[in-house]
């Protein structure tokens, strides 16, 4: 009997891996970071903090390699699908930095030491707009985020409407937060803008939870969910 039981639990665990693998591949497609940015951010930290504050220019000339060596593998780095439509801003910003370097490379090369700093401030300034791109305005925009992409591009597409029913509940739930939170201090200019697009956006997922409550049919659900995608865009786009 014990070995027929450890049979059956063996034959489940095999028939679940498919499922497990799904639930890593969605994990890694709705993390918003990206790591190679992340891995720079140590090579422009003692630019910043410490070469260029005490216009220590043999240091700033010492972090040639690895200005280089980062930059390339933020050139080639592959953008989360979380991210999809960041892209084109992405690849016009990796542009911008890839010019940066280059200029960088130059003014190390030379002796002018205002072009060594201006370097250093621009390669700086190029990095955090990159940054910029790819970091949400805020935890509770991020998490609103990852919660409508899975709805948007995978249970609603699959018809999972179990995975479905319980993303809606939570994304109302997410929409609450959002009208609720404090945008950081670099953002607070839009403050108004964004509380309005966020009660809009909470009002839009409102409709979405009534109507899957309701249990309305395709057509209905299918437009409540693009009113809620295209109101998180405004959002979204308040920060571009």
């Amino acid at each position: 009997m014990k070995t027929q039981t450890n049979l059956i639990l063996t034959i489940a665990l095999l028939l679940a891996l498919p499922l497990f693998c799904q639930d890593d591949q969605h994990s890694s497609e709705i993390d918003s970071s990206v790591p190679e940015l992340s891995e720079y951010h140590e090579v422009i930290y003692p630019i910043w903090h410490t070469a260029y504050p005490e216009k220590n220019y043999k240091m700033l000339k010492e972090m040639i390699p690895q200005v280089n060596e980062g930059a390339e593998k933020i050139y080639s780095a592959q953008l989360p699908g979380i991210l999809r439509d960041k892209q084109e801003e992405w690849d016009k910003g990796v542009e911008k930095l890839r010019s940066s370097v280059e200029k960088y490379n130059q003014a190390m090369a030379g002796t002018e030491e205002e072009e060594m700093l201006l370097a250093a401030e621009v390669l700086h300034s190029d990095f955090e707009m990159l940054v910029r791109i790819v970091r949400p305005v805020t935890k509770e925009v991020d998490e609103f985020h990852k919660v409508l992409y899975m709805i948007y591009h995978h249970y609603w597409p699959n018809k999972n409407m179990e995975e479905f029913g319980k993303a809606v509940d939570d994304l109302a739930m997410r929409a609450d937060e959002l009208v609720n939170c404090v945008l950081p201090k670099w953002a607070s200019e839009k403050s108004e803008a964004f509380n309005e697009q966020s009660q809009k956006l909470n009002d839009a997922v409102k409709n979405l939870k009534k109507l899957k409550d309701s249990m309305a049919d395709d057509t209905e659900l299918g437009k409540a969910i693009e009113d809620v995608h295209d109101n998180y865009v405004v959002l979204e786009g308040l920060f571009d």
